[in-house]
């Protein structure tokens, strides 16, 4: 069995205890938190109440506004202040908190004082609106600012009375407002709020000391606060921080100790902006724990407790990092909401049971197009319980034919209905995609992932049949109740390419899996997630020379859309690694020199290459559902043998079948 006798040690935040080192990150997730007087949702008080049994010994809210100057003429649109409806509000949060308190999980609140360019707000100095940066946006003006602090004051008064733990001001990370104050390329002022670093933090210093004064000096405050920004100009991020226009960790340090000397009692560690946003949330291209050493330099400086977020959901490297001093505690959001028990498993010496967070960033992806997030993994994420799993009433035969994660996930969850489930899958190993996917060197969440499914499959002794394609007849002679079809997809090379069988050509799927080696001059074909990543895998792990060839106007144009984290890093880092793409071009033919490619003119153009990968997307395999039909046998599809769609729709669709069959 193994322990983390680090992360499960309680932990003093002034004199609040902490029964241990674990703790939910914040996360906005607007149109599922609250109703329509921005009241916690029943589903928001589920989703927190889940974390809580899961054992986290902290859970810090998502930002929610104290400025009442925020447009609340439409709260549909966006979260409000407490002290819209204050009734309101204190009837949602006590039940809630009576609920995640039986768990002796502590909760902080954290109140906004505002987004700034982010959003057409006001700003501390004109500054470049981040979505059009040709509208300037207009300053504060000192009486605005004053407001805006005493409001946040109020409404941390007011939260107290609810029975919150604790507040969090947010934010001075991610280049909120608060983090445009702070830093002088964002905070041109010569009044009190600008110039030398104690002016630029003077916001911060009032809001906690009005806090303080009229909460007691017990009431623990925290603060948001970004290690560094990573950018090197607006809308442009430093791939490696190299060329630093904004927060330096240097900068951050000096930071952490005036934070300190005014009366925060805790630190809520991230780095990046909106600007440099792959490391505001990062994709699976980031390294677990990224952040540890930018933040051990800020906590050897200071005294008071930091939490730290930023892909620290790989609990050895959480352990290490409390363990060496660097931090007291980590902050999970994405590894919270892939799997609420996380906290639990490890306290239970079960760390191999924790559902993997893949990094995809589809939860923020989601967050940003719905207002709610979506996880790739885990469907009844923001649903808790009124859509789990139940007890099926009656018992049924299944089949599920084809073993990648939709018929691993139906297989899965029918079996935890209490469904007598069998897996047939005509290769010789299950995964399916997860297998190629999981093979580059910075998809270790889709490894991980693919490794639990085999592991919980396992342990509910599912059987599963290796080598065994199935025919409709089998099927209907089998004496299965339901069959759920997961037949999934296949690579190919499209035979109206001339030399599409040249010893040149190449599919993905066998460079990939390590089947088929590849020169040092490589022409890969097909701009989408599978190929750009192809492309950089080749770039920088293999050191091969790479053209990326796409027949559309953009890559990673094509199929469901790519999150803005895992966009914007690719682009970087195949910039980066010296990947040429050529854009609105289509193979013609593979020869001995390599691959000719033809522009939208018609131009042709012969690209020399060793061997030319073919990743241009996925067909569906054939799925037998209408020769099932008529045979008695309850027929479902699922996964790309129905649509080629990615790891969350097929998730997502074997969890809802599986459910309900």
């Amino acid at each position: 069995m193994k322990t983390y006798p680090n992360l499960m040690s309680s932990l003093k935040v002034g004199r609040l205890t902490l029964k241990n080192r674990l703790s939910v990150a914040p996360a906005g997730m607007r149109f599922v938190m609250y109703l329509d007087k921005g009241e916690y949702s029943f589903n928001m008080t589920d989703y927190l109440c889940e974390r809580a049994r899961g054992g986290f010994g902290l859970i810090t809210l998502g930002a929610i506004p104290s400025d009442m100057t925020v447009d609340v003429k439409n709260p549909h649109e966006d979260a409000v202040s407490p002290l819209y409806a204050p009734k309101h509000f204190k009837q949602a949060a006590a039940t809630m908190l009576d609920r995640v308190h039986a768990y002796g999980t502590k909760v902080f609140i954290q109140l906004s004082t505002g987004h700034g360019r982010m959003r057409t707000e006001k700003v501390p100095s004109p500054l470049p609106y981040l979505y059009d940066p040709s509208i300037t946006l207009p300053s504060l003006s000192r009486e605005e600012i004053k407001e805006k602090i005493a409001q946040e004051i109020e409404c941390a008064k007011f939260v107290k009375g609810c029975g919150f733990d604790g507040v969090e001001v947010h934010a001075m990370h991610w280049g909120y407002l608060l983090d445009q104050f702070a830093q002088p390329f964002t905070n041109h002022r010569t009044d009190e709020y600008g110039g030398d670093l104690d002016g630029r933090l003077l916001v911060c210093k009032k809001i906690v000391e009005g806090i303080k004064r009229e909460c007691g000096a017990d009431f623990p405050v925290s603060i948001r606060m970004g290690l560094k920004w990573w950018m090197e100009a607006f809308n442009k991020p430093s791939l490696f921080g190299e060329k630093e226009v904004g927060r330096t960790v240097e900068d951050a340090v000096e930071m952490a100790k005036k934070l300190e000397s005014y009366g925060y009692d805790m630190l809520n560690c991230n780095s990046g902006t909106y600007d440099s946003f792959y490391y505001a949330c990062p994709p699976y291209y980031q390294p677990y724990g990224y952040n540890v050493e930018l933040a051990r330099q800020v906590k050897a400086a200071i005294h008071i407790p930091i939490f730290l977020a930023g892909k620290m959901d790989d609990p050895d490297v959480a352990e290490e990092a409390v363990a060496s001093g660097a931090v007291d505690g980590v902050a999970l959001a994405r590894g919270s909401i892939a799997d609420p028990a996380f906290a639990k498993k490890l306290e239970m010496g079960c760390p191999e049971k924790i559902h993997p967070c893949i990094s995809c960033q589809n939860c923020i992806a989601s967050l940003f197009a719905i207002g709610s997030v979506q996880c790739s993994v885990n469907p009844n994420t923001m649903q808790e319980f009124s859509y789990q799993l139940t007890p099926a009433g009656e018992k049924k035969k299944i089949m599920v034919v084809g073993a990648g994660v939709a018929g691993m996930e139906a297989a899965r969850a029918a079996k935890l209905r209490g469904h007598d489930v069998e897996i047939y899958e005509a290769t010789g190993t299950i995964g399916g995609h997860l297998n190629e996917a999981g093979s580059h060197p910075f998809k270790t969440g889709i490894h991980k992932l693919n490794l639990w499914y085999r592991q919980e499959l396992k342990r509910l002794g599912v059987p599963i049949h290796l080598n065994s394609p199935v025919t409709a007849d089998f099927v209907k002679n089998s004496g299965v109740d339901s069959v759920i079809l997961a037949v999934g997809s296949y690579h190919f090379i499209p035979k109206f390419v001339k030399g599409y069988d040249h010893k040149k050509a190449a599919l993905c799927y066998d460079v990939l899996m390590g089947e088929r080696s590849v020169g040092g001059n490589v022409v890969v074909v097909g701009g989408g997630l599978t190929g750009s990543e192809l492309a950089y895998d080749l770039a920088r792990y293999q050191g091969k020379k790479v053209t990326l060839v796409e027949a559309l106007p953009d890559i990673l144009s094509s199929g469901p859309a790519v999150p803005q984290p895992v966009d914007m890093m690719l682009r970087d880092l195949l910039a980066y690694y010296k990947v040429e793409i050529k854009t609105g071009n289509k193979i013609v033919a593979v020869n001995d020199t390599g691959a000719i490619i033809e522009d939208n003119d018609g131009v042709q153009t012969t690209v020399p290459a060793d061997d030319v990968v073919f990743c241009i997307g996925l067909k569906p395999n054939h799925s037998m559902r209408e020769e099932l039909m008529y045979s008695g046998i309850e027929v479902f599809e699922v996964g790309d043998g129905k649509q080629v769609g990615n790891i969350r729709t097929a998730v997502a669709d074997a969890y809802e079948i599986a459910r309900r069959i």
